[in-house]
C-alpha cells in the first residue's frame, strides 16, 4: 500500500498527538496525586469467534482518569486462526494547560482481514447500493486503517459558563441530580464545536486483483447536548449539525457531505421498586452528499464514509453499509430501562470491576437511502429493523451489546456508548 507525502505526515501526525497525550497523562499523574487516586486501569482477554475471522484470541484493556479525571486511554488487539488480526489505540478527552474549554482526542485502527465476507460489487468501496437492491456476498481480502485526531472547544455558555464546570462531573448514576433543561442554550445544556481530521483506507485485495479506496477527510460539527448526562439522559435533547469535506485517495476527487440528528429523552416514572430509571429516547438522522454523480464515483465518498444504513448505529440488523445512496434518512427509538436488580456487581467485583448498573434496551428503526434528498421518497417502502439490547456501566465505559433483526438477517454487535 503506496502512500503519498501528504498521507504519510498525516499518519505522523496522528502517532505524535497519540504519544502527546500519552506524555500529558503521565506528566500530569506525576504531579497531581488526586489524578493517580482516581485513575482505574483494567485489562480483560478476549476470546470470540465471526463469520470473517473464524476463533479469535486478544486482549483489550482501559484507563479510566490516567492523568486527568475525564481522560481515558484504551487499546485491543487481537488475532485469529484464520490469519485475521486487528488493534486500536485511542486517548479521549485530553486538556492542556490554559485552554480550559478545549478537549484533544485521537484514534488509530489497522485490520487484515484475508478472509472477509463482502458485497459482491464492482468497483468494491463505491458500488451504490439502493432500498431495492438484492445482496450477493463473495469473500476477499481487507486491509483497513483509520487514524482521527480531533479538538473540542466547548462554548463557555450553558452548563460550562460557570468556572467550575468539569465534563468528568457530569451524571452517570441513575440517583445522581441531573440539571433542570430549558429552551435556551445560554443557559441550558453543552453547545461545543469539534474540529475532526481522518484518515480513512481500505483495501480490497481479490485474487486478480487489489481495489484501493480512501479519503482524507475534515469534519466540522456543532453539538448542543442539552441533557443532564452523556450516558443516561433523564431529559431533555440533543441537536447536531455537521459537514465533511473530503478528497478521495484514488483519482482526487473532492465531495462534501452534510449530516444533521435530532433526539429527544422523555423521562418515564421511577416510583415502581424495581425501577431505577427508564427513559424513551427518540432520533432522527438524515445525511446529503453535495456535488453527487450517480454514475461516477470520483466525486462521492466511500461508502463507508458516505450516507449509508446498516451496521452499529442506524438499522442496526442489516450488515454494515448495507444501503449506500446519495442520501440517507433513520427514525429510531429505544425503551432503555436501568433495574434496581444488579445481578452482575457480585461477580464483577469478585473480578475487580465495577459495574454500578446494567440497562436493558428495546429499540426499533425505519430509514431508507435514496438518489436525491425528498422527504416523500424517504418515507415510501422504508426498511425496519428491531432488536433488544444491553448495556454495561464498567469502570466508567459503557459497554453496548445488541441483537438485532431485519428481513435479511440477524446479526450481534458489540461495541462502546450509546447509539445516540
Amino acid at each position: 500500500m503506496r502512500l503519498c507525502p501528504i498521507r504519510l505526515l498525516f499518519r505522523a501526525i496522528c502517532y505524535f498527538c497519540m504519544g502527546f497525550c500519552l506524555l500529558v497523562s503521565h506528566a500530569v499523574r506525576a504531579s497531581d496525586g488526586q489524578a493517580e487516586n482516581s485513575l482505574r486501569t483494567r485489562v480483560l482477554p478476549l476470546v470470540f469467534s465471526s463469520d470473517n475471522t473464524d476463533v479469535a484470541y486478544g486482549l483489550g484493556g482501559v484507563s479510566i482518569g490516567a492523568g486527568q479525571p475525564q481522560g481515558v486511554l484504551f487499546g485491543l488487539g487481537f488475532k485469529s486462526k484464520n490469519q485475521s488480526n486487528a488493534v486500536s489505540i485511542g486517548a479521549i478527552n485530553y486538556q492542556l494547560t490554559g485552554l480550559s474549554h478545549w478537549y484533544f482526542s485521537g484514534f488509530l485502527y489497522q485490520s487484515d482481514m484475508p478472509h472477509y465476507r463482502y458485497f459482491d460489487s464492482k468497483p468494491p468501496g463505491f458500488t451504490l447500493r439502493g432500498n431495492d437492491s438484492t445482496p450477493a456476498f463473495k469473500t476477499l481480502g481487507l486491509n483497513d486503517f483509520q487514524a482521527r485526531i480531533q479538538a473540542r472547544w466547548i462554548l463557555p455558555i450553558g452548563a460550562a459558563k460557570h468556572r467550575r464546570f468539569r465534563l468528568a462531573e457530569r451524571a452517570i448514576f441513575p440517583e445522581q441530580l441531573q440539571p433542570p433543561i430549558t429552551l435556551n442554550p445560554l443557559e441550558s445544556g453543552i453547545s461545543s464545536l469539534r474540529f475532526e481530521l481522518e484518515q480513512r483506507q481500505r483495501d480490497f485485495d481479490e485474487s486478480s486483483d487489489t481495489t484501493v479506496s480512501g479519503s482524507d477527510v475534515f469534519r466540522l460539527q456543532l453539538d448542543w447536548d442539552n441533557t443532564g448526562s452523556r450516558l443516561i439522559p433523564a431529559a431533555g435533547g440533543r441537536a447536531q449539525l455537521s459537514s465533511h469535506w473530503g478528497r478521495n485517495h484514488e483519482g482526487a476527487g473532492q465531495w462534501q457531505l452534510y449530516e444533521g440528528a435530532l433526539s429527544a429523552f422523555i423521562g418515564l416514572p421511577d416510583s415502581q421498586p424495581w425501577v431505577r430509571q427508564q427513559v424513551l429516547a427518540l432520533n432522527l438522522h438524515t445525511t446529503d452528499t453535495r456535488n453527487w454523480e450517480p454514475g461516477n464515483e470520483k466525486n462521492r465518498p466511500p461508502e463507508y464514509l458516505g450516507a449509508r444504513l446498516g451496521g452499529l448505529m442506524p438499522l442496526r440488523g442489516y450488515r454494515e453499509s448495507r444501503f449506500y445512496d446519495r442520501s440517507s434518512w433513520v427514525y429510531s427509538a429505544e425503551y432503555r430501562l436501568i433495574p434496581q436488580w444488579q445481578p452482575l456487581a457480585g461477580v464483577f467485583d469478585q473480578l475487580g470491576y465495577r459495574v454500578p448498573w446494567w440497562q436493558l434496551a428495546i429499540f426499533t428503526a425505519r430509514g431508507r437511502v435514496a438518489p436525491h434528498f425528498s422527504i416523500s421518497e424517504f418515507h415510501r417502502d422504508m426498511k425496519s429493523t428491531n432488536g433488544l439490547g444491553l448495556r454495561i456501566l464498567a469502570e466508567g465505559l459503557l459497554l453496548r451489546i445488541d441483537f438485532a433483526q431485519s428481513e435479511e438477517e440477524s446479526a450481534t454487535l458489540v461495541t462502546i456508548d450509546q447509539t445516540f
